[in-house]
């Protein structure tokens, strides 16, 4: 079952044994607890009777104890202030209990037992939980072999082998035992580091560290991107290369970096990693007397920080939700972890759909630097994301045009009279524009999320194409996303810029010109 190895010999200093043609899949950048999982190649998934099923799955899961500067992280949602937690579960049980994303109500099923013949003082039992996947109605018991090493003074690794809870368990068990007791000691060396200051220098370091003990995985980079990928069709990666510097050139046009909303950014120089409080735009850092031998902090602009931007490729859709992608998605920006998740779809909406997407969720990449980690009203975020996913690219250029699947969903919404009342729709919440909305359509109707999607981009291609084409276009409402714009990166406030840019608007002659040129 085992032939490859998973080795780190920049952080943890060990090695072991991975199952056979079995593929890794990184954790995500904030995950403190897990290091990766292994999978086959198109999932594995054990029938378990009663419609219920597991997929089985190796887990390679780490406890560090080592000290630590960072507890959390904070970031601005509109309005709301949202603290990151950064801690994981402090031992195995602890996250079996609820940090493993397979089965639940896991519970070891006896004492821990000293594991012989590995390269590290171990430990072994056996867990049961009931599987997750299925129609839930019944669930059946899962298996897992959980081998904990200490591999440092301040520092575990346990390994979590899945399978099914029943007389084939027998089989999986002896083949975890066989892989976990191949773990090897590595001496660490070798550990990219970057010049304290640089945050391009410090996030390449921080890739090149993960590349280096993620198998499969490569970096890529452009001038303002760094594109960490498992996917190996080099034309496709070379192609996102260009593509991405060439949509962000539009962005630059329509959103300047110097204008963007200044927010103070420290890097502390001891730890090459940006950590970000708002402050007033003046803010400096203090200069230190010719004696003393500091080293203030950097102080950067988000901007800056925009050029560090990382793109991840996973090779296939399976992948892509083993990762955390949802299957009705083709990407997405995770805003929390700063990057962008993608796939190609060219087996099923094809690759033009996976560039539109990549237009799209850039943008939200972009706007969270530009307005300083401050999320805009969704009819503005996703309308103007759904905005770039129709441009299309010809001959090395950008050209602007509709979103076709968005103009055929609103058109369906306002032929049956269910659409949102613009006034309305320009304050609803995150929450109501992803389908929480039961009676606020018209007629008191609920709207779906991919319908307020397609509404979202009308109002977007109305205010950024309809002058001098709708009908009874009105010269003022050219304001409207320029006032908009200047008012949240001046204030910080989603409410005070929607009411800046509408203050003046006749809804009902608005309301009409808009259904008129985007039906």
């Amino acid at each position: 079952m085992g032939n490859a190895w998973y080795e780190d010999k920049v952080d943890l200093g060990f090695k072991i044994k991975t199952p056979k043609d079995w593929e890794f899949v990184p954790a995500s950048p904030l995950e403190r607890n897990m290091i990766g999982r292994y999978a086959a190649p198109n999932g594995q998934y054990v029938n378990l009777g009663r419609e219920e099923f597991v997929l089985v799955t190796m887990y390679l899961v780490k406890f560090d104890a080592r000290p630590k500067e960072e507890s959390g992280t904070t970031i601005q949602d509109g309005n709301k202030t949202i603290e990151i937690s950064m801690e994981g579960a402090p031992d195995i049980d602890a996250w079996m209990d609820g940090g493993i994303d397979e089965g639940n109500s896991w519970e070891r099923l006896e004492a821990a037992k000293p594991l012989k013949g590995a390269g590290f003082e171990g430990t072994f039992a056996i867990y049961e939980g009931k599987s997750t996947r299925g129609r839930g109605e019944d669930p059946q018991p899962v298996h897992a072999y959980v081998a904990d090493f200490k591999v440092s003074k301040d520092v575990h690794v346990s390994v979590v082998g899945l399978g099914p809870g029943d007389k084939k368990w027998r089989n999986y068990e002896k083949a975890y035992e066989t892989i976990a007791k191949s773990i090897q000691r590595l001496e660490v060396a070798g550990a990219a580091t970057a010049v304290s200051g640089d945050p391009r220098g410090a996030k390449r370091a921080k890739l090149q560290n993960e590349v280096a003990k993620s198998p499969g995985w490569a970096l890529y980079e452009t001038p303002n991107y760094f594109i960490v990928s498992s996917y190996n069709d080099k034309q496709f990666i070379e192609e996102m290369k260009t593509r991405l510097e060439g949509i962000r050139a539009v962005y630059e046009q329509h959103y300047p970096p110097a204008t963007a909303r200044r927010i103070k950014v420290e890097m502390d120089p001891d730890e090459g990693e940006p950590g970000e409080t708002p402050a007033e735009p003046e803010t400096k850092p203090a200069e230190p007397a010719p004696e003393e031998h500091t080293t203030a902090p950097t102080i950067l602009d988000p901007m800056e920080l925009s050029r560090t931007s990382v793109v991840r490729v996973c090779k296939d859709r399976e992948e892509y939700m083993r990762y955390g992608g949802s299957p009705s998605t083709g990407g997405y920006w995770n805003w929390v972890e700063q990057e962008l998740v993608i796939y190609d779809d060219k087996n099923n909406q094809g690759t033009a759909y996976t560039w539109g997407v990549l237009n799209h969720e850039a943008f939200h990449q972009y706007i969270f630097y530009f307005y300083g980690n401050l999320s805009p009203h969704s009819w503005y975020n996703e309308g103007t994301g759904d905005y770039y996913f129709g441009f299309e690219y010809k001959n090395g250029k950008y050209k602007e045009g509709p979103s076709r699947e968005r103009q055929h969903t609103l058109v369906d919404l306002i032929g049956s009279n269910r659409y949102v009342p613009l006034r309305d729709f320009v304050k609803w919440s995150k929450s109501q524009y992803y389908g929480n909305n039961t009676g606020n359509g018209r007629g008191g109707g609920r709207v779906e999320g991919y319908e307020a999607y397609a509404q979202g981009w009308s109002l977007i291609w109305f205010l950024r194409t309809g002058a001098g084409k709708a009908k009874g276009w009105q010269k003022s409402w050219e304001t409207i996303l320029p006032k908009y714009l200047d008012t949240l990166l001046d204030t910080g406030s989603t409410k005070k810029a929607v009411e800046a840019a509408y203050a003046d608007v006749d809804w009902d002659a608005f309301e009409a010109s808009w259904l008129d040129y985007t039906h």
